[in-house]
């Protein structure tokens, strides 16, 4: 036994690196499971459970073993300091994305976004189309440009050119409805921050352009005035990309947002009166609260305080006359608040969580305007466009 370990130790390295496995396991397996990643900012997986579904399964995302090793990956021991590490390393090396995340100037970060999905971006079109031909005059869409085609601090990358798409788009939407291109207007006030350069979402004040460019599109005066209200800024926000890439020596954003809007927000529990009837039978309330959730300020996630995330049918009280329907990705969560000021009523669908139809949704309520609101990127990639046409 003596010779034995005396043999071992001629070779330290391996010995130091063997117990370094065995106990880092140990340690792995004693440490209770996280439910969410303050850092990456989203839930981490579960410990799956074998059954003969998983067991037996086709795809390769419903399989056991992916959903094992999904699981392995995200509660490892010291996952956060693992990553902060590789990306101080990755900053050594010089490396310019990490994580589908492009760096640019000064900080900013883009969505590596080189290839649209053609096929995706005619289904949505098309589907758009669709819709604005049963509701002639009705309809606008708004789709905001990336903010890669806009930011003079984006790096010189291979991003999709998306102005001839922008072109199909008017030229889809023209017949029947209104279509809203904002890179001029943008690209015309880009010495302003009109995108976070951590986060994927646009600013207040680039939602605020963006305001006044749809109110003038549908022969409005823009009825908010910033110079009426309190601008509330909001320090250390890390975003989306900042979440994806890790970039350990990334700059926080400043979030803004008017701190004197209380107005009603009430999200639904159905979209229709038929839903809303089953779900008062079923003993389900509506959230009835104001336009932000300022609890989500103390988490990384700040810019979920808007309209308190993505729900799938809210309405909102507002100041103004009439009433409008926002279709929408979550662009328009900071964007929404605006509209207080010029409607009675605003009603926000979010299609990734709606189940009901628009058809009926429209008849119900009697809309002034409808808006389809979506940055280029999400609407290009969306599958949930084709629900605006579905149980009609």
């Amino acid at each position: 036994m003596k010779k034995q370990i005396k043999a071992l130790l001629r070779y330290p390295c391996l010995v130091l690196f063997f117990g370094f496995i065995v106990l880092f396991s140990l340690a792995d397996c004693l440490t209770a499971d996280r439910d969410t990643s303050e850092l990456e900012n989203r839930q981490l997986a579960k410990k799956p459970t074998l059954t003969s579904q998983n067991l037996l399964a086709q795809e390769e995302k419903q399989k056991f073993s992916y959903l094992y090793e999904t699981y392995v990956n995200d509660q490892f021991l010291g996952r956060d300091g693992w990553i902060s590490l590789k990306s101080r390393a990755e900053d050594v090396l010089l490396k310019q994305e990490n994580n589908s995340i492009v760096y640019g100037e000064n900080g900013s970060m883009y969505q590596k976004f080189f290839t649209l999905n053609e096929e995706q971006f005619d289904k949505n079109t098309a589907a758009i189309a669709e819709f604005m031909a049963r509701y002639p005059g009705l309809v606008t869409a708004m789709v905001v440009p990336s903010a890669d085609r806009i930011s003079p601090e984006a790096p010189n990358a291979p991003f999709v050119n998306e102005a001839p798409y922008m072109e199909k788009l008017d030229q889809a939407f023209s017949q029947n409805g209104s279509f809203v291109d904002l890179t001029d207007l943008f690209l015309a006030h880009n010495d302003q921050l009109l995108y976070y350069r951590t986060d994927h979402h646009w600013t207040t004040e680039g939602a605020f352009l963006a305001y006044q460019a749809y109110m003038q599109q549908i022969g409005r005066t823009p009825a908010f005035d910033p110079s009426d209200h309190t601008l509330t800024k909001v320090e250390d926000f890390y975003g989306t990309l900042y979440s994806k890439s890790k970039l350990y020596s990334a700059k926080p954003d400043t979030l803004s947002y008017y701190s004197d809007l209380e107005n009603r927000l009430v999200i639904c529990q159905g979209a229709t009166k038929a839903d809303r009837e089953a779900a008062a039978a079923a003993g389900l309330s509506d959230l009835d609260v104001t336009l932000y959730d300022l609890a989500k300020l103390s988490t990384r996630d700040k810019y979920a305080m808007f309209l308190y995330s993505n729900n799938a049918f809210s309405q909102l009280y507002g100041e103004g006359s009439g009433k409008i329907l926002v279709i929408k990705d979550s662009y328009a969560n900071c964007f929404v608040p605006f509209l207080t000021a010029d409607y009675e009523r605003i009603d926000v669908v979010d299609l990734r969580s709606l189940n009901a139809s628009m058809d009926t949704i429209l008849a119900e309520n009697n809309y002034d305007q409808v808006l389809i609101l979506y940055n280029f990127q999400s609407y290009a990639e969306d599958t949930n466009l084709v629900k605006l046409n579905l149980f009609h």
